[in-house]
Order: structure tokens, then C-alpha cells, then sequence
């Protein structure tokens, strides 16, 4: 699919707050919305979150950073599935499936099959410290954040004594904001906490986006790491998002030289992050990366993010008002951007069960020397039927919207 790289994905561990033993894994680009569809508050969610007696949920905590929506999707269910899941060795994982036998009446036979076993927090937290590990995501730029300050002690309290530890570069975090409402006697109501601090648009690479677009159109630019010319319509560039900085880049020059500077990645196809050679800022290679797939696979998205904003016809009444005004002009009321309304925003989140249980098959990290596969291979790899038959389903039942959900979903009884 010819489509730019999520401006934001993750997945995330529910847990009712009436049964704590009840958990939930799932994934979302827009987490606010969605945990108000699973709480009941908007329509559409996951069926196993639906009952009243389980509501409302609360999102423990969030991973973040993945390169594409289908690499989230991939670490979701292997989180969903660490008993049978090929990104952990069949020794090092801590909960094995259960047997369950199902009989036919009508065959006579037994069917046996593997079920899920049943998990707490302590078993999901140490699942999560054990992909984290996996060589199938250590290439990724990573983020945990924790929202719940009793789910973030126990992670520590699991991970302290660890002898195995998560690379350097991933990032692991309690939200301060929450730690700063739970110790402020009093609340700010216009102030944001927790998950409601989250953009998922792409309106933080505006300005990164800006700038990038005014200095590959001048003439004569040239790579600042190999000095040879650089033609932006038939070379692909980055650029340093540092504001004082001004160099771009070949992808493979780039690359190449953050491959050099990160310790013990010598072998590694892809970089994480490195440093700016000219202004020497730390850049990560996913944002990089995510501005020029605005730039050559975005072009709706980037029509969206610098559409002029419409006024608000004003009514009889306010024309009234205005006339009675001197210089009411001034004080019209601010632009509204239109939004999409979240049914059109779901339509391409939409996936078949059947298209969901093949995501696990999808190679994980990118293979060859092309570095642009990090955008290009997981997309490539969706099937483009499943996601027309998704959404044909979905214009049908508008009123049911999904992320990433299936009927098949895990909830902990």
C-alpha cells in the first residue's frame, strides 16, 4: 500500500478497574478515542470489553514507536500470543498454551487444540520485558510509558534484578503528568493528563515538513556527508529536522554513517538514531524517515495538515451585533479546521480475523540493503483484498468502529 508511515500507533495493556485480573491487549492509532470505545462512551470497540460489570477500563500503559501500523500490529499479537508466538524461543517463554478437546456429536471425534492460557499483570509485564528483548524488534526505536504508578512498581520491581536487560535506546517511563495530578491537591481541568497528552496527528512535522520542502526545491544542492550533488526529484533525501540546521542528505549516505557511530550495529540493515554531521544534534532515523514519507507517499495527508482553515458564517444575530461594532472585525471568532469524523478515520484501520492471524507470518525486520525497506516492506506485505473487503464491511456498519480488534480478543476472565 502507497501510504506514509502512521503519525502515530500503539499498542497498549487495558485493565478494568472493578476486576483488576481482567486485562486486555490491543492497538490503536488514536488512544483516547479508543479507550472511550471500549469504556462505552463511543461507538464501536471490542466485544470482549462490553460488559458494564468490567467498565470503566484504564490504560496501564502504552509502546510506541513502531516503523508502520503492520509492525504494530505484529507486536501486538505476539504479545496477545507469547505461548505460541515464533519472536520467543519455545524455552525462554513463561506461559505454555493449555489443551483444550472439543467433541462432535455428529463425527465422534475429539479435536484438540491450544488454548490461551490464562495470564496476570506479573506474566503480561514479563511477556512485554521479553519481546522487548527479541531480536525481531530490537532494531526498532521503542518507547514504554507507564500510566498507572502500581503497574510501573511492578515492572521495576520484575526488571531490577533482571540479568538480562533491554537494549540501550529503548525507552522505559512513568508519565509524570500523572504522578504530578496524583501529588497536586488541586486539578487544572483545562490541563491534559496521562493519555489526553498524546498528538497522534501529524501536526508535530509541520514545521519539519515545511522545511524540508522549501530546501530540496532550491537548485544546486548537494549531500553533506559524500559532497556530490543531490537531485531531489530523482533522489531521495533526507533532511536534518534540527531548526538551525539546514543539510540534507542521501538515505544511503546517512544511514551508513549512524551505522558507523552506534556501538555494535555494524551488521544492522537499518539505523536507530545518530548524530547530525554538520549541526551534530541527536536525530532518530524513524522520524527522519517518517518526513519523507510524507513528502513522496503523503500527499492527501500533507493537503489535510496545510488546508486553509474556514471561518464560521456568522448568523443574523452576530451580523447584527457586528454592525453595531466599530471594528468587530478584529474579533472574530478563530478558525476551525474540519475534521474527518472517526468512522472515516477507522475505515482503513479495519482488518479481517483472517488477514490479523497472518500478520504473525510477515518477516519482522527488513532484509537486503535497501534502507528504505524500514517504510516500504511491512506495508507492502498487507493484502490489499482484505482491506477492501474491510472497509466495503465497514461502510455497511458505520456505527461499528475498530483499530485493530477482532472478535477473538483477549480478555482475562
Amino acid at each position: 500500500m502507497d501510504r506514509p508511515i502512521p503519525a502515530f500507533y500503539a499498542c497498549y495493556l487495558l485493565r478494568s478497574t472493578v476486576r483488576h485480573q481482567n486485562l486486555y491487549v490491543g492497538s490503536t492509532p488514536h488512544p483516547v478515542r479508543r479507550l472511550k470505545q471500549h469504556n462505552g462512551i463511543a461507538k464501536g470497540g471490542a466485544v470482549r470489553t462490553s460488559r458494564d460489570t468490567l467498565r470503566p477500563w484504564e490504560m496501564t500503559c502504552l509502546v510506541t514507536g513502531f516503523p508502520s501500523k503492520i509492525a504494530a500490529l505484529q507486536f501486538e499479537w505476539a504479545w496477545q500470543n507469547t505461548h505460541q508466538t515464533r519472536h520467543i524461543a519455545p524455552d525462554e517463554r513463561i506461559t505454555q498454551a493449555n489443551t483444550k478437546q472439543k467433541y462432535s456429536p455428529r463425527s465422534g471425534k475429539v479435536r484438540k487444540r491450544a488454548g490461551r492460557p490464562r495470564m496476570s499483570m506479573h506474566d503480561k509485564l514479563a511477556n512485554l520485558h521479553i519481546l522487548l528483548r527479541a531480536k525481531s524488534f530490537e532494531r526498532w526505536p521503542l518507547h514504554v510509558k507507564f500510566f498507572a504508578e502500581d503497574v510501573y512498581k511492578m515492572w521495576h520491581r520484575w526488571t531490577v534484578n533482571m540479568p538480562e536487560v533491554i537494549r540501550q535506546g529503548i525507552e522505559v517511563e512513568m508519565d509524570e503528568s500523572m504522578l504530578q495530578q496524583k501529588t497536586t491537591s488541586e486539578e487544572d481541568p483545562l490541563e491534559p493528563v496521562g493519555i489526553h497528552r498524546i498528538d497522534p496527528t501529524y501536526q508535530h512535522m509541520k514545521t519539519t515538513l515545511e522545511k524540508s520542502q522549501k530546501l530540496l526545491v532550491a537548485p544546486n544542492n548537494s549531500c553533506a556527508i559524500c559532497r556530490s550533488t543531490l537531485d531531489s526529484a530523482k533522489e531521495i533525501a533526507l533532511v536534518c529536522f534540527n531548526k538551525g540546521c539546514n543539510t540534507i542528505f542521501h538515505v544511503g549516505c546517512l544511514s551508513s554513517h549512524f551505522i558507523k557511530g552506534e556501538y555494535g550495529a555494524q551488521d544492522a540493515v537499518v539505523p536507530t538514531h545518530g548524530n547530525c554531521p554538520s549541526c551534530k544534534s541527536d536525530l532518530n532515523w524513524t522520524d527522519l524517515v517518517k518526513d519523507l514519507s510524507l513528502r513522496i507517499r503523503g500527499e492527501k495527508e500533507v493537503a489535510a495538515l496545510f488546508k486553509e482553515p474556514k471561518r464560521r458564517k456568522k448568523n443574523a444575530k452576530e451580523e447584527a451585533k457586528s454592525v453595531a461594532v466599530v471594528d468587530d472585525e478584529d474579533m472574530d471568532e478563530p478558525d476551525v479546521l474540519a475534521e474527518e469524523s472517526d468512522a472515516e478515520i477507522d475505515l482503513d484501520d479495519v482488518l479481517l480475523q483472517s488477514d490479523y492471524e497472518d500478520i504473525e507470518n510477515i518477516q519482522a525486520t527488513p532484509s537486503g540493503g535497501d534502507e528504505w525497506k524500514l517504510v516500504d516492506e511491512l506495508d507492502e506485505q498487507a493484502t490489499p483484498g482484505a482491506v477492501a473487503s474491510a472497509s466495503s464491511s465497514a461502510k455497511k456498519r458505520k456505527e461499528v468502529i475498530e483499530d485493530s480488534d477482532w472478535d477473538e480478543a483477549e480478555v482475562i476472565e
